[in-house]
């Protein structure tokens, strides 16, 4: 059994943890050449149908290969093994254009937020992770619920089986919440809670499991606690098989398995899902032979989104569904000695969906570096939250967040 076998049974045994299509492009790299013009976005819709999806880009991913300062010559200066060169990109505008493989991402229009980080960054996975996770951008507040799950504790009812849903191994600190049910669970296994070939044996597991997830009043807190956990899985598990049927069109990688679960949930209209987070499994830690590694990732990503964006919209909620993806840092600006790059700072985020196209917020400068030679952020990440909560959802950011962020502006497309 390989590692990812071993743990979808540890999940079997433990409960999950509850806690219109694409546009033709023709190339335009050319630094002399017109940028791109996508299609016009789609409008939002009314804000209490509106739904989340947020794709977390494990590892660090590097915000200048994403979204590339073709025309800044410094960018080809610090890289020297690994910059993209100009007539590669998929123009956005006069300053930056989409990586090679995000060919269809250009297509469609994305809202483009480079230099997004804190004031004061860490280099840890773990650290920059947990701050992004619980949008706690210092450090210091250490707060015991994670920002989508505060988001889930206002958008909906603590009836519903489910109003935020991670789709990985193990609980996400990023729907812990007070009020409502959150929880994560297996995307290949499409939410089922457990997965056996032989239905005789699924039904006797189960009715074991429904037995002893039955509340006693003579059980100790933790027991509790693992019976309310155990019926909350059971009980997702009954709403994910009345989901509708997959579509066809994803790539068969782990990212497009999870968006394809994720579209099934994001249009279920019964049970008051509202938040779908999506930890990549991928490995955006590019120390080594950075170009290579990045553009595989890059065409997984640009293939992924291509087939839940046209999903979305086959089902006709393309006007419901915010896409949002952020890594916990970015790469560092120069290269290092194995053609890769290491930890950095500020990174790129994207916002897709009901969105206005384009780059929002003020570009880092690669002539003004810290003194690890990393990007200062010029967009906080309690702004880009605030974004999400405020402008999308209509929740104020400072019932969600500390200090007072604001929404970058002209982001939704209303």
């Amino acid at each position: 059994m390989d590692r990812r076998t071993i743990l979808r049974a540890g999940l079997g045994v433990g409960a999950v943890a509850a806690v219109g299509g694409l546009a033709a492009y023709e190339l335009a790299g050319s630094p002399t050449a017109q940028p791109w013009r996508p299609p016009t976005p789609v409008r939002a819709a009314a804000v209490d149908r509106r739904r989340l999806l947020v794709i977390e880009m494990v590892g660090g991913s590097d915000g200048l290969s994403m979204a590339v300062p073709y025309t800044d010559s410094r960018y080809r200066d610090l890289r020297r093994a690994t910059a993209i060169a100009a007539d590669k990109v998929h123009r956005i505008d006069d300053a930056l254009g989409f990586h090679p493989e995000l060919a269809k991402l250009a297509a469609t229009g994305a809202a483009v937020i480079p230099g997004v980080g804190i004031a004061k960054p860490d280099l840890s996975h773990f650290e920059m992770l947990h701050r992004w996770q619980t949008g706690d951008p210092d450090g210091t507040t250490r707060p015991d619920t994670g920002f989508l799950g505060r988001l889930c504790d206002r958008l909906g009812e603590a009836s519903s089986p489910a109003v935020g849903v991670a789709l990985g191994v193990g609980s996400s600190p990023a729907l812990a919440c007070e009020h409502v049910t959150t929880l994560s669970v297996d995307a290949g296994n499409d939410g089922l809670f457990p997965v056996f070939e032989d239905e005789n044996v699924r039904d006797a597991w189960l009715a074991a499991q429904r037995a002893m997830a039955h509340p006693d009043r003579a059980d100790a807190p933790l027991i509790a606690t693992a019976r309310a956990g155990s019926a909350a899985a059971l009980r997702f598990s009954d709403v994910a098989a009345t989901l509708s049927p997959a579509a066809d069109g994803y790539p068969d990688s782990d990212l497009g398995i999870q968006l394809r679960l994720a579209a099934r949930l994001l249009a279920d209209d019964n049970h008051g899902l509202r938040v779908v987070h999506v930890p990549v499994g991928a490995d955006f830690d590019t120390h080594s032979d950075h170009s290579t590694r990045y553009a595989n990732l890059m065409s997984d990503l640009d293939a992924s989104l291509a087939a839940l964006r046209q999903d979305l919209a086959d089902r006709g909620i393309a006007d419901r569904v915010l896409i949002a993806t952020y890594s916990e840092f970015g790469r560092r600006v120069p290269d290092n000695g194995s053609n890769g790059l290491d930890h950095g700072a500020a990174g790129t985020a994207l916002l897709l969906g009901p969105t206005n196209h384009g780059v929002f917020g003020e570009l880092p400068s690669l002539k003004n570096l810290d003194s690890d030679d990393n990007l200062r952020a010029t967009v906080d990440m309690t702004e880009f939250y605030a974004t999400i909560a405020e402008s999308w959802f209509g929740i104020p950011a400072t019932e969600v967040l500390p200090g007072s962020p604001r929404p970058i502006p002209g982001l939704i497309a209303a």
